[in-house]
């Protein structure tokens, strides 16, 4: 009995250390995103080139686009491209869609501060635009890349500090306790280490748990972790949405010191020629919600502390967009086109986004994208204007 059970041991460590060699040889995994960076002091991080997809400069592009970019795409995973392989990201959509070689600056938790960084290096590169995609759920908290920017203290962002008097980065914005918080739980880390754990986390978890959600009734436990909604309007995580309520609320110091360093950020990128910079806002899973309800007259179906959260998004929304129409950016929201492939997909009986993740799948993307043309068209426009 013994000794079955020590060879049946030895066979299992055998076949998963070879699964594990093959996947790694063979597949982009293990995925990560948090715990497969290095650290750059001007950016916060970049991935690591060992990830699939991911460029030797550390960004999610093939070999090579980095050379002679025509329009570099800024923004956080929602511009990296999660749920999705990397020819279904906006920024690919985009080039697909207008001809424009596009370079994807995405990658996860990045926000206001390394969006500056970058359009000023790619402004110096040459690039003819840059299109900031804006997520106003998470991009105003000085939380991940905005902790190690602060933490480094670079001279680029101790020169940046004095020319344009930042507030939230260096100084006392009520202070900085999220950043002692950001470190990946060992779940993450092993789901980002392992890759048999990480192809079970993103290719076969979602799935066992969309399987089950369909063939058992949920039960009080499971539907408290949720806002659920009428309409086939797909659940959010309450947790989620709490978070990013919290992390887009005006009346908090952090976020409106934050808000008031985006302000002097536009403003600088304002005094570029006209249609160099333009503004796109990603919309949160749980604000395409609020959106597709709202239209139907059924806000009132939805929890009041949903409402309430997803509002604060909104008032952060309209400042964004006030503020760039004060300097003369071109700006897009997202939202609609985005409500729209909601809807669509209700309609269609499939689903725009994961149950437990608030990236869309590829028609989310393709969203993104089409907005992000609309806006390439205004910037276009503006550029071409005579004077200019």
């Amino acid at each position: 009995m013994l000794k079955n059970m020590m060879l049946l041991f030895i066979s299992l460590t055998v076949a998963l250390g070879a699964g594990e060699a093959m996947l790694r040889m063979f597949t982009p995994f293990p995925i990560g995103t948090r715990t497969h960076k290095s650290i750059d002091e001007k950016y916060g991080y970049r991935l690591d080139p060992a990830l699939g997809d991911v460029d030797k400069a550390g960004f999610r592009d093939p070999p090579g686009a980095g050379h002679d970019f025509q329009v570099a795409a800024i923004g956080d995973s929602m511009t990296y491209g999660n749920n999705v392989d990397s020819a279904h990201s906006w920024p690919a959509a985009f080039e697909a869609m207008t001809g424009q070689r596009t370079y994807n600056f995405g990658v996860g938790s990045y926000g206001i501060y390394t969006y500056h960084a970058i359009v000023h290096d790619a402004l110096a590169a040459g690039a003819k635009g840059n299109i900031v995609a804006v997520f106003p759920a998470n991009d105003f908290a000085v939380v991940f890349s905005a902790c190690d920017i602060k933490n480094a203290r670079s001279d680029f962002w101790l020169s940046e500090q004095r020319r344009l008097h930042l507030q939230a980065l260096f100084g006392d914005a009520g202070g900085y306790w999220q950043c002692a918080e950001q470190s990946a739980s060992l779940k993450t880390k092993l789901v980002e280490n392992v890759a048999i754990l990480s192809v079970y986390h993103h290719e076969i978890g979602e799935r066992l748990k969309t399987l089950y959600a369909r063939l058992f009734k949920p039960g009080d436990d499971e539907t408290s972790e949720y806002y659920t909604f009428p309409d086939g309007c797909p659940s959010v995580l309450k947790r989620y949405v709490d978070d990013h309520g919290r992390m887009a609320d005006l009346a908090s110091p952090e976020t409106a010191a934050m808000f008031s360093d985006f302000q002097r950020f536009a403003a600088d990128w304002a005094q570029q020629r006209p249609g160099r910079v333009g503004i796109l806002l990603i919309p949160s899973k749980e604000r395409v919600i609020f959106e597709c309800l709202r239209r139907h007259d059924r806000l009132a179906s939805a929890a009041p502390e949903f409402v309430l959260s997803v509002e604060r998004q909104v008032a952060l929304e309209d400042k964004i967009r006030e503020t760039a129409k004060e300097l003369g950016l071109p700006y897009r929201s997202a939202l609609a086109a985005t409500a729209d492939a909601l809807q669509d997909a209700i309609v269609a009986g499939q689903r725009l986004y994961p149950e437990r993740d608030g990236h869309p799948f590829e028609a989310g993307y393709s969203a993104f994208a089409r907005t992000a043309s609309l806006l390439w068209d205004e910037m276009t426009v503006r550029a071409a204007q005579p004077g200019d």
